[in-house]
């Protein structure tokens, strides 16, 4: 019991799947329906044949074959072989060897299937006839496909012996013309139902009045046969059969391909149909045929035009509803005006952008709504409508009550080019220009906070950058009072203090100037200059911290670097602050050591690094080392880094982390080698 409440899931998948459009059972079912229809059309259609075998004046057979591989593909050639093979051993009055059905069989199929496979490659996967161009390809392969199919299959029914020889060509004509036709009438309509499917036969739906019109235009196709074949004498035949055009045209301007299509079948049956009842010769029934193939292609031409037609107004219609919609819906006023300012139409926001109902603008003059009509005027008489939609026109635009308004319009032509026509669209521009003149004064009270801040910034780092000279001065200076105080003051040591002294003081003076220019417009007074005297330079001043942290200094400086570009004293600054950093971490380690390397690098730089034995860097502060206020130091500023990577990046340079961790830091930067020592190296 459990196994098979098991298995019901499973049985219920399996008949789900078999049953499916795509299903072993609709495809069974098909491919019998289709044999069945196969052999029922081949056998009414077995009129007048010739030598007892498949060979008549009208064989709508073709045309089945061709829309069952149009719309299904190769998938069903075996099934369009074994149907041809079953009814060549059932309707002919004589008997088919296999040895000549299954040759004829595969010749035949092989020829439609190839006129099958460039049909569809034409649709491009559509399985129906939509287009003139559609209904011109089919009568084309049609009338190839035919004339290989018939030409393999008579040779094959001489070669068995079921045809004479003499007849060869008779044969051959009389089924290329019955193919040919039978193709040509029942492929368009063979392909309109599996194309419909069971789904639009079932919501298929016919207006009495419908039903009514197809009632007249049979009984015309009627009428009009009765005419043809009511004369006794077969001469006046001929001369009536472009009668059968008035209801073929009368049904195809109505009905369209669709149309065309039933009303040339129904004419087809009622020719055979007459052409039976008169006991016409097979010469006569093959003239009608020709004609009756003219009348078919002219039909379906027809009515593939017309179908073409309505589906372009259709198109058209629905285009213009999506368009009516989107500029009904449109927020921005949108006008239509003619050569002269008239205007032609107006979307529902000129009311509420205007104030005026949309319906009491038509032929009023767009200058009512303009304030300022000179740029409009410009284009109107003329025809220089601004080429460049992103430059409209700033204009202003008034109410009903007379008050203006600031808009944008944006102008497209239209129409022939003595009649020319403009779109105009207009937008309302008082809540952006209200927040320019807002974005205006806040950028104007940013700019001023801007340069507070900048004022801020330039006093802290002129006393950070300023402390290195005074405590220079401070030093120097009370050495100097010491002199003086002693009973036999060294006048030479005490003016080497002096001019120290007075050193530093301009040096500070210097640093204050060069900061303020550099915070100010970022430039720097750079110039050839010696690394080694840069050095020098900076380890005279903090050589007194070196003593007192007992840290030693080394140096590695080639023994002719090359000159770099750079400001001097911007650059000792950097040096400086470097080295200090470097003694202050130091400072507190086993081993107090600072070292300087100098090396020239790739791309015309030079590199000097100052490396220390210090703590080194925690991997939190080291991503934000060279950032304002950011420091390890007890007291310190954070703007030491900060500045000297700005003068270093000023010169060209880079300024860089290059290594931290237990056995210390090591911070390095690059200057550009001046020009003359670069075509040197």
């Amino acid at each position: 019991m459990r196994a098979r409440i098991a298995d019901a899931p499973l049985r219920r998948t399996w008949t789900a799947g078999i049953f499916r459009a795509d299903g072993l059972w609709p495809k069974l079912a098909l491919s019998l329906g289709y044999i069945v229809l196969y052999v029922a059309f081949d056998r009414l259609s077995f009129l007048e044949p010739l030598a007892g075998v498949d060979i008549t004046p009208w064989n709508p057979q073709p045309g089945l074959t061709l829309a069952l591989l149009v719309a299904k593909g190769w998938a069903y050639l075996p099934v369009a072989m074994a149907a041809e093979i079953v009814s060549s051993k059932i309707v002919p009055l004589v008997d088919i060897p296999l040895s000549v059905a299954v040759p004829a069989a595969l010749a035949s199929t092989a020829s439609y299937a190839a006129a099958a496979t460039v049909l569809r490659r034409h649709l491009g996967g559509r399985a129906e006839l939509q287009r003139t161009g559609d209904v011109m390809v089919l009568i084309a392969v049609v009338i190839a496909a035919a004339g290989a199919a018939t030409l393999g299959f008579v040779a094959i029914y001489t070669a068995g012996g079921l045809l004479p020889a003499a007849d060869f060509a008779e044969a051959d004509v009389q089924l290329w013309i019955g193919d040919a036709i039978g193709a040509v009438v029942i492929t368009p309509l063979a392909l309109g139902l599996l194309s419909l499917g069971r789904a639009g036969i079932r919501s298929f739906r016919a207006r009495p009045a419908e039903i009514a019109e197809t009632l007249l235009q049979l009984l015309g196709i009627v009428g009009v046969l009765f005419i043809v074949f009511g004369f006794t004498h077969d001469r006046y035949m001929f001369r009536l059969f472009y009668l059968l055009f008035v209801p073929l045209i009368w049904i195809a301007v109505r009905r369209g391909l669709a149309g065309a299509g039933w009303a040339v079948l129904a004419i087809q049956l009622g020719l055979i149909a007459a052409l039976e009842f008169e006991n016409a010769q097979v010469a006569t029934i093959r003239q009608f045929q020709l004609v009756m193939f003219a009348v078919a292609t002219t039909g379906l031409m027809l009515g593939a035009a017309v179908t073409e037609r309505h589906r372009a107004l259709r198109a058209l219609a629905d285009s213009e509803s999506r368009l009516a919609t989107i500029v009904d819906t449109a927020r921005d006023a949108v006008l239509t005006i003619d050569g002269a300012g008239r205007i032609g139409s107006a979307n529902p926001a000129v009311a509420r952008l205007f104030g005026h109902p949309a319906p009491l603008l038509v032929g009023r003059d767009v200058r009512e709504l303009i304030e300022t009509p000179e740029p409009l005027a410009s284009f109107v008489p003329a025809d220089s409508v601004p080429s460049d939609p992103a430059a409209p026109w700033q204009l202003e635009g008034k109410r009903t009550d007379g008050r203006p308004f600031p808009i944008e319009v944006t102008a497209g032509r239209f129409g022939a080019a003595d009649d020319a026509h403009y779109t105009l669209v207009v937008r309302d521009v008082t809540s952006r220009r209200d927040a320019e003149m807002r974005m205006r004064s806040h950028e104007s009270e940013m700019a001023q906070g801007s340069r507070l801040s900048l004022a801020d910034a330039l006093a802290t780092a002129i006393a950070h950058e300023i402390n290195q000279p005074l405590t220079a001065i401070t030093t120097f200076a009370r050495g100097c009072l010491r002199m003086i105080r002693a009973p036999h003051p060294e006048t030479r040591m005490l003016q080497e203090g002096i001019e120290h002294i007075a050193q530093q003081a301009e040096r500070a003076g210097d640093i204050i100037e060069r900061l303020r220019d550099f915070v100010r417009g970022g430039t720097c007074q750079l110039s050839p200059s010696d690394v080694r005297v840069m050095l020098d330079a900076a380890v005279a001043l903090i050589e007194t911290e070196a003593s007192q942290g007992n840290v030693s200094v080394s140096f590695d400086v080639p023994a002719d670097p090359p000159r770099v570009m750079a400001d001097r004293l911007q650059v000792e600054q950097v040096l400086v602050n470097l080295l200090r950093n470097a003694i202050d971490a130091a400072a507190g380690a086993a081993e107090r050591r600072v070292d300087i390397a100098v090396q020239p690098i790739a791309g015309g730089q030079l590199q000097v690094a100052v490396a220390d034995s210090g703590p080194g860097v925690s991997d939190e502060v080291a991503s934000r080392l060279f950032d304002p206020f950011v420091t390890t130091k007890t007291g310190g500023m954070g703007l030491g880094l900060s500045i000297s990577r700005s003068i270093i990046e000023a010169h060209g340079g880079r300024l860089e982390l290059l290594r931290s961790g237990d056995t210390g830091s090591v911070f390095a930067f690059t200057l550009p080698v001046a020009a003359a020592e670069a075509r040197l190296s």
